[in-house]
């Protein structure tokens, strides 16, 4: 016995240790601290083949601990990304189940994307997601009582788009007919400049004719903000200044 280990232990591993056995190895191998096989092989004199294949294991470990660290990284990525999409289902229709929360979302959305009043007078909103615009337009439809025929839409592309293409496209995803198009023509930017992000349809602005429904959008974003800013009374949003009132909706 040699501290606790049989004799024919230690032979097998300086066995292994002739044979060009990493100490890792033979630690592994015969389930034994790798100081303590360390100290059994100390003596062993190494060839030049040997060592070189040693190196050779040592870099293919690391290469192939590299590639498990990766792996267990990107597991890990997937795994927290799904708790979170899965906690999130429960927003899912949530505007559906309280009308006032559609109007939150439109609120804010137009806040962040929408021409503000008074500088425009009418409804204005743009974005290239078609999921942006395909949720801001639903729940203004669900939301509030608009009228379809106060609907339009501008398409805003670069010179090597096809417009009637665009047309069509954003036709289908914001339900607006064609006849409700406004043309356009391409940003003079971008001329002789191919388009590189794939599957870009341009930016599609929704525009409806009411600086009603405009500044109601605006003031429930603003509230919302000021809201979640703990009720600041130096924060004054557009919307609370009379002069940027409709006139028929000014204090008397």
């Amino acid at each position: 016995m040699i501290k606790g280990y049989p004799s024919k232990i230690r032979e097998k591993a300086l066995g292994l240790r002739r044979n060009g056995w990493s100490i890792g190895e033979i630690a592994f191998c015969l389930k034994i601290p790798k100081n303590t096989i360390s100290g059994w092989v100390k003596d062993i004199r190494l060839t030049g083949e040997q060592k070189k294949r040693i190196e050779k294991k040592i870099i293919a470990s690391a290469e192939l601990g590299r590639t498990l660290a990766a792996e267990a990284n990107r597991r890990k990525s997937r795994e927290w990304k799904k708790n979170i999409l899965v906690s999130a289902m429960r927003f899912q229709g949530i505007s559906s189940q309280n009308p006032d929360f559609g109007k939150i979302i439109c609120g804010i959305f137009y806040l962040c994307e929408g021409s503000k009043y008074p500088s425009t007078r009418c409804l204005v909103f743009g974005n290239s997601d078609p999921a942006i615009i395909s949720c801001f337009i639903n729940l203004l439809r669900i939301s509030f009582n608009i009228e379809e025929d106060k609907l339009r839409c501008r398409i805003m592309y670069r010179y090597d788009q096809n417009p009637e293409e665009l047309n069509k496209y954003w036709s289908e995803i914001t339900k607006i007919p064609l006849s409700n198009f406004y043309s356009s023509k391409p940003d003079g930017r971008t001329k002789g400049k191919s388009t590189l992000r794939k599957g870009y349809k341009g930016i599609c602005a929704v525009h409806y004719l009411d600086a009603r429904l405009q500044f109601l959008l605006q003031s429930i974003g603003e509230a919302v903000i000021k809201s979640g800013a703990g009720g600041d009374r130096t924060l004054e949003p557009l919307a609370c200044h009379a002069s940027a009132l409709p006139i028929e909706l000014r204090p008397r």
